[in-house]
């Protein structure tokens, strides 16, 4: 049988606390789109959420809001890319240095970079290697 700590019937019982439906709902947001203010964070993450066709616009949306200096994290499925290096070479036009790669695992591709400063290219240029792969699902 499960019996109450002690601690717990001493723990204050918080009152007038509105139920979570009544709390406002987050802003509506998107990685092209983030309610974040310029140069405001140390590091951005995209973890297997390069899926969209609109890479380049996450990544400079994580170049607007990274601090100088501030870390870029990838971690992507390895069969998504086509060239690694044409995918490197494209991001680091994009304001980035590549600090780290790590190309050893067979089935995800990790990558650090650092921001260097805006986009050196412009909206218009095209960045083939930011074109990345379907991801391939196999039945194991």
């Amino acid at each position: 049988m499960f019996e109450e700590p002690e601690w717990a019937e001493a723990a204050p019982v918080a009152a007038g606390l509105r139920p979570v439906t009544s709390r406002p709902l987050p802003a509506a947001a998107s990685q092209n789109n983030v309610p974040l203010e310029d140069e405001s964070v140390d590091v951005a993450v995209f973890c297997l959420s390069l899926m969209g066709t609109n890479i380049r616009d996450f990544l400079e949306e994580a170049n607007r809001v990274l601090k100088p200096g501030g870390l870029l994290k990838v971690a992507e499925v390895s069969s998504r890319f086509e060239d690694v290096w044409t995918f490197l070479r494209a991001v680091t036009k994009l304001g980035f240095k590549v600090v780290s790669k790590d190309l050893t695992n067979s089935h995800f591709f990790l990558f650090d970079f650092q921001k260097t400063g805006p986009p050196q290219v412009g909206p218009k240029a095209q960045l083939s290697g930011l074109k990345l792969q379907p991801c391939l699902y196999k039945r194991r």
